[in-house]
């Protein structure tokens, strides 16, 4: 198999569109069979979740660099790398371990140790950030309540006639069947984003409720009760990813920017502005980001002070 097929394959795998038939070709190839199995023997067999993702992936790097010679490997090889651990994570799958505490008779918590998902007993998925708690009752599908610290993304089950709540510092939103992400990293500024179906928010202080639509997020502020209302730019969102299909290079910069409330900007000229389909993992960095799309699309990059810059 030549370079450019190889590069091709590369390219497919990390935007999510290789067929059954091409993953297996990828992965017969000698080289990823070899990365295939370093990095699943250095997992140790465990179930893979993100610490050992992370500890996988700092080995990874280190074989890509020469520590006699202090040179990069050629680019292709790197790639393979790169490219093996997203095959071996997507084999593998991340469920993850969890802290579940019975508080008591009447309560369970849960406490994400590392970004995970947690699926509830009526089939909602919450995806988790590490740090974050989520609190619900044994009785939980006959009155369906969480309360969360933290931040987490919830995929809710429809149940007919059954309303899902979530209880946030000083307010709740209400659901039926609904995907949306909630921020509580300032606390003075809580974010509730909506992806896709209906909520509401209700302030408990004084009782306002916002009914909310698609792509819109409400910012709330717990200590003296304000909120506001924003459109957002329409994301696709499902079982913790970000989808895109052929979304132009500037359009994908600024959800890029929205999710990672970061500064990226797009220079040079371009007969045809490339577009990008793939994914992006809810738990994935900024830099992880930019690396996948640069190399996909075939762009570079580069930092200036707190900007990124792409070009081509």
């Amino acid at each position: 198999m030549d370079k450019d097929t190889k590069m091709s394959l590369i390219k497919g795998l990390l935007a999510g569109q290789l067929t059954k038939k091409q993953r297996r070709s990828y992965a017969d190839l000698e080289s990823v069979d070899r990365e295939l199995k370093i990095q699943w023997n250095e997992s140790e067999n465990k179930a893979i979740d993100f610490k050992i993702k992370e500890q996988i992936w700092e080995k990874v790097k280190a074989r890509c660099v020469d520590r006699k010679r202090n040179k990069v490997l050629t680019e292709l090889r790197w790639h393979f790398a790169v490219a093996s651990l997203a095959l071996l994570l997507t084999i593998g799958g991340f469920w993850m371990n969890s802290i579940r505490d019975n508080i008591n008779d009447e309560f369970i918590k849960v406490i994400a140790q590392q970004n995970q998902m947690h699926v509830l007993p009526d089939s909602t998925k919450v995806w988790m950030e590490s740090g974050s708690s989520i609190k619900y009752t044994k009785a939980f599908n006959k009155k369906r309540e969480v309360w969360l610290e933290g931040n987490s993304f919830f995929e809710v089950y429809k149940h007919e006639g059954s309303f899902f709540q979530v209880h946030i510092n000083k307010a709740f939103i209400e659901v039926k069947g609904t995907c949306f992400q909630i921020k509580q990293t300032n606390a003075e500024k809580n974010e509730i984003t909506l992806f896709h179906g209906k909520i509401e928010f209700n302030v408990e202080s004084t009782g306002e409720k916002i009914i909310m639509s698609p792509s819109q997020k409400v910012m709330y502020n717990p200590n003296n009760a304000q909120t506001l209302v924003e459109n957002v730019m329409d994301i696709n969102w499902k079982d913790g990813r970000y989808n895109f299909k052929e979304t132009p290079l500037s359009q994908l910069i600024s959800i890029v920017n929205q999710i990672y409330q970061s500064n990226i900007i797009l220079e040079g000229k371009f007969t045809k502005q490339p577009s990008f389909t793939g994914s992006i993992r809810y738990d994935e960095t900024l830099d992880d980001v930019i690396d996948k799309l640069c190399f996909s699309l075939n762009l570079t990059y580069k930092k200036q002070n707190r900007k990124i810059v792409i070009y081509n």
